[in-house]
């Protein structure tokens, strides 16, 4: 009896060990399962880069230490990789070196922006085919251009989490994104908000869904509200800096200004697939001090080409302004077509300063990156006026055009609005209706600013810069001048 009773003890307590180790190890599992369902993905983000190579070193260093911190980094691109840096816009093939550098440092997608068409669809076209990373965009239809399709979204997949990106890209009134018309041949766009019913149910496929457009904040605001099923917009286009997110209609939204004085950093953070946590903030990149060695020769490489050093002239005095910069274009203009008159847009000058002393072929690259070329227009006085006041009265009752030689002043009612234009030509004579004026245009302003006959001007094959350089080189040295433009 006692042999069969301690083998029953013996089983019974075999019986709870068994249970115990059973237990134990399930409640161990249990805890490795919680370890690997909690995972994070941190996205680095870019926009509105604009060719700025030289701060690739101190990004490179910024994405490095991320990295260090974080197993599952992706970086992208909101849109405008190009326009804005002469090593970049005229290198000897154009574009090529910003995306180099970003195939370098491991972009993993990018979407549209509009200054993307600024060298036409052909050079954009090799870009896209040399970036090891896919460009994104939904709202552009341009399967017959000799761009060629663009997909709409792309699905990234890190540590067993899916995020899918939808690419957008901004319109304006005339259905097209802010680039030259003549680079959009075949090429037609969506309004952003038209196409977002095609892509709702990406949520369904993916653990994040995210929004990589070029719209500008208060757009993305507008994406927001009427595209819940976002997660995360990281936007560009509008320069804005968001230190902090924006949430709107429960979505964040991001964008880090521009030319690279910033890096947005999102983490998201997931358990058992589902997203349980968003943040966002933009990072200041500007004032690394220990940059990257190696992308700083990469970067040197494409720098120091001797041709962006050679000196076109000099300047007499510092040039302290837009207007006295934009004043010099627009007298080139006039020289090299011998027209009556010459208009440049504000938006086109892209520096505000201009030092004292040599005049150097990069200086004059980074005023008119664009590569836009003369138009000349034979336009009456009434015409004229249409193109300053249509353009007045559209940006926000600023003045938009300068000009050469001369004056004007817009004239305005008790609204604000501009009702007429006393144009003065350069001897402070007003001009004589009904007589025809050659007026000279970059081809940006011949097509897509609002006047008669918009668009049927005489193409010259002058560029805006070769009609800089032989105008500094004719009139040494040169000066600034201002007190062209006037509201009243």
């Amino acid at each position: 009896m006692r042999y069969i009773f301690f083998n029953k003890r013996v089983m019974y307590f075999s019986s709870h060990f068994q249970i115990s180790l059973v237990l134990l190890f399930f409640f161990l599992l249990s805890g490795c399962h919680g370890k690997t369902d909690e995972k994070e993905i941190v996205i680095i983000s870019t926009n509105d880069i604009h060719g700025q190579i030289q701060q690739f070193p101190k990004l490179a260093t910024f994405v490095n230490r991320v990295k260090a911190k974080h197993p599952n980094v992706i970086l992208v691109d909101a849109g405008d990789r190009f326009t804005g840096n002469p090593y970049v816009d005229y290198a000897e093939e154009r574009g090529l070196p910003i995306i180099t550098l970003m195939n370098e440092l491991g972009y993993a997608i990018g979407s549209l922006g509009n200054h993307e068409f600024d060298f036409g669809q052909k050079i954009l076209r090799t870009r896209i085919n040399d970036a090891t990373f896919p460009i994104i965009c939904a709202n552009i239809n341009s399967s017959r251009s000799e761009l060629d399709s663009i997909a709409p979204y792309h699905t990234i997949e890190k540590d067993g989490i899916k995020l899918c990106f939808l690419g957008l890209i901004q319109t304006e009134k005339d259905h097209i994104p802010s680039t030259n018309p003549g680079h959009l041949q075949q090429i037609t766009f969506d309004n952003y908000l038209d196409k977002i019913d095609d892509y709702r149910k990406l949520k369904q496929s993916c653990h994040a869904f995210i929004g990589l457009t070029h719209l500008g904040v208060d757009s993305d605001s507008m994406l927001a509200t009427r595209m819940p099923e976002l997660d995360i917009i990281i936007g560009g286009h509008s320069h804005t800096l968001l230190e902090k997110p924006k949430r709107v209609n429960n979505v964040l939204i991001g964008q880090t200004g521009i030319k690279l004085q910033y890096a947005g950093l999102t983490t998201l953070k997931f358990k058992r697939g589902k997203l349980t946590e968003r943040t966002y903030e933009s990072c200041l990149i500007d004032t690394i001090t220990l940059a990257d060695s190696s992308m700083t020769e990469k970067v040197r490489f494409f720098v120091n080409h001797p041709r962006f050093k050679q000196i076109i002239g000099t300047a007499a005095l510092p040039f302290e302004s837009q207007e006295s910069i934009g004043n010099l274009v627009t007298d080139a203009m006039l020289s090299a077509t011998s027209s009556d008159i010459a208009f440049y847009n504000q938006g086109g000058i892209r520096i505000t300063q201009l030092p004292q002393g040599d005049i150097t072929l990069e200086q004059l690259l980074s005023i008119e990156p664009f590569g836009n070329h003369i138009v000349t227009h034979e336009m009456t006085p009434k015409e004229i006026k249409a193109l300053i006041l249509n353009r007045f009265n559209r940006e926000d009752l600023a003045i938009d055009l300068f000009v050469s030689p001369g004056s004007y002043t817009i004239i305005r009612d008790q609204q604000g609005n501009g009702t007429d234009v006393l144009i003065l030509d350069r001897n402070k004579k007003p001009l004589v209706d009904e007589q025809i004026y050659k007026v000279a245009l970059n081809n940006y302003v011949s097509v897509d600013y609002d006047f008669p006959n918009r668009g049927k001007g005489r193409h010259s094959d002058i560029s805006v810069v070769n009609a800089m350089i032989r105008f500094i080189q004719s009139d040494q040295p040169v000066r600034p001048t201002k007190g062209r433009t006037y509201i009243k």
